[in-house]
């Protein structure tokens, strides 16, 4: 019988339009995690499936196929704001203001955990 991957979904809002989307994670090896694929979802919807309740560690990168942030297109740079929250980034505004929170503050650092949901 085939394995099935590890795979988890994060929660994360569009810097942009603050919108609400998901990134599918695969672990690819050990605590080695690959974004391949993010969608549009509603609020209702990611509280039912409880995504954000879980954390995952490692490293994070993403895949040639990953299509980036289905609002503004952002293609593979997240932020994680000190809220814990996630969004997509542009790469190169250094000044950034949380879509969560509202939060702003300079850009440093790299995420080693995001909190997920399991994708089963």
């Amino acid at each position: 019988m085939a394995e099935f991957p590890n795979v988890v979904i994060v929660l994360a809002r569009c810097s942009k339009s603050r919108l609400l989307f998901g990134i599918r994670f695969e672990e690819i090896t050990s605590k080695n995690w690959s974004g391949t694929w993010a969608f549009q979802i509603k609020e209702g919807s990611a509280q039912r499936e409880g995504y954000g309740q879980n954390q995952i560690t490692g490293t994070f990168l993403f895949d040639s196929a990953y299509p980036g942030c289905p609002e503004c297109q952002d293609a593979s740079t997240l932020v994680i704001c000190s809220c814990n929250k996630v969004s997509c980034w542009d790469g190169e505004t250094r000044n950034f203001i949380c879509p969560w929170c509202e939060s702003a503050g300079k850009i440093t650092g790299v995420a080693n955990r995001l909190f997920v949901n399991n994708d089963r």
